[in-house]
């Protein structure tokens, strides 16, 4: 529309008076380029204001999230110091960009009178020498100057357009974005069942954010169905690593991990982890009910019995059965409002709760005092009966009575075998027994 008013203006004015219209002309692209450069001013700052209010933002975020440990060390002065410093820094800049762009703006506008001015001298100039009547300074005038200023009315969005620009580019960032492993495709075989065999296959990895750190060396293990399989070792050796490929969160570099025989790359990856089941180290429970915490494990629909045999199998039954709201008592955000032995029986019956071929068991008892750990285990042990189970622990009196047990170092396997079999080669797996018994012994 802008663009058909501003081509007509122009043709009817030529047509009319050529000469006047010349000189109008040329201020056109003045007038469009001040609002133009205001345009580009207000896009810079707001790509700038985003930037610098996102890390200000994270910042308090993350000492809100984490305010009893703030309290803990007394630093609630320094930190609000900080984002007071971090705000301040971006005021400072952005006064400056909204000068540029006012000046700017406040030139383009006091260029309009400007072409005014111009216009009128030079057709007066040729009304005095009776080149031009009345009528042609009137049609040229006012055809060239207020299409312009039609065309720069455009530019008064400006601030909106930069907002929409900005915008636009998180959008394009966004959908342009194609993750290595993609959740929402319906790509990949899809099995009928799966038995519970697994195989690393010299398996190489690092983490995308490490790349110069290695966490995975030639990776090489098998487990069988129904196997209870754990995997120890010091910090960072790569248990909870060969965890995540095994979910699929991450592929490995080097190598590959198969399920019965198939790479899990080649599979659907929804289909796939609906036959797994992870319990962690911290389990996450959401606002709402125990019932609706216990319920998000599921994959399909279930009753209310699968439900309190869920539990039951978790050792959490009849403490729910204790609470005055039974299964509907609120847990709290993040699951305050419960014990860490608590939850991580909730969490367990939420694993068991989608059936799962393979139960993945990452330190699952490592922050719990020892009453705890004991009903935890137990509730362990029973989830693990007839299922394909592989565990990382840290305490290896929970894992004693594994099946076989994978001894890490360095991002490779330098034991394996059952418990006794490993204290009697009094190897790198002894040791770190020795170590633990010393520590309770002090």
């Amino acid at each position: 529309m802008v663009s058909t008013t501003l081509v007509a203006a122009l043709v009817l004015a030529l047509a009319i008076g050529w000469k006047l219209s010349l000189v109008c002309i040329a201020t056109i692209p003045v007038l469009l380029g001040c609002g133009f450069f205001r345009f580009y001013m207000l896009a810079h700052f707001q790509r700038r204001s985003k930037t610098a209010y996102e890390q200000s933002a994270s910042y308090a975020s993350e000492a809100i999230s984490a305010i009893r440990t703030v309290a803990s060390l007394t630093r609630e002065h320094d930190v609000l110091a900080q984002y007071q410093r971090s705000l301040a820094a971006q005021q400072r800049a952005s006064l400056i960009s909204i000068l540029k762009s006012s000046i700017l703006y406040a030139a383009s506008q006091s260029l309009l009178f400007l072409a005014f001015a111009l216009g009128f001298w030079y057709g007066g100039t040729l009304i005095g020498k009776h080149e031009y009547d009345m009528f042609q300074f009137f049609v040229c005038f006012s055809a060239i100057i207020f299409g312009a200023q039609s065309a720069g009315s455009v530019f008064s969005f400006a601030p909106d357009m930069g907002k929409a620009h900005q915008a636009a580019a998180e959008l394009k960032t966004l959908f342009d974005r194609k993750p290595v492993v993609d959740t929402w495709s319906s790509d990949g075989e899809r099995l009928d069942s799966v038995d519970g065999t697994i195989e690393f296959r010299d398996v190489h990895f690092r983490y995308p954010t490490r790349p110069e750190q290695p966490v995975l060396r030639g990776l090489n293990l098998t487990v069988r169905p129904g196997q209870y399989v754990a995997l120890v070792g010091a910090s960072g050796c790569g248990k909870s690593t060969t965890i995540a490929l095994l979910e699929r969160f991450y592929d490995p570099i080097v190598g590959g991990v198969y399920i019965d025989g198939k790479e899990i790359s080649s599979l659907n990856v929804n289909e796939y982890r609906s036959y797994i089941a992870l319990v962690s180290q911290e389990p996450t429970l959401y606002q709402g009910s125990i019932k609706e915490n216990i319920l998000l494990g599921a994959n399909h629909e279930v009753t209310d019995e699968a439900v309190e045999f869920a539990c039951k199998e978790a050792n959490i039954y009849d403490f729910i059965l204790s609470l005055p709201d039974g299964f509907n008592t609120v847990v709290g955000s993040k699951g305050t409002l419960l014990s860490g032995g608590q939850k991580q029986r909730i969490a367990i019956a939420r694993a068991l709760i989608r059936d799962p071929k393979i139960l993945l068991l990452d330190e699952a008892t490592s922050a719990l005092d020892s009453e705890s750990e004991h009903v935890v285990q137990a509730a362990l042990d029973k989830a693990a009966k007839g299922r394909t189970t592989i565990a990382v622990a840290h305490r290896l009196s929970t894992i004693q009575r594994a099946d076989i047990i994978y001894v890490f170092d360095q991002g490779r396997i330098v034991e394996e075998g059952t418990h006794s079999d490993l204290m009697r080669k009094n190897g790198r797996y002894a040791e770190l027994v020795n170590l633990q018994s010393l520590e309770k012994n002090r």
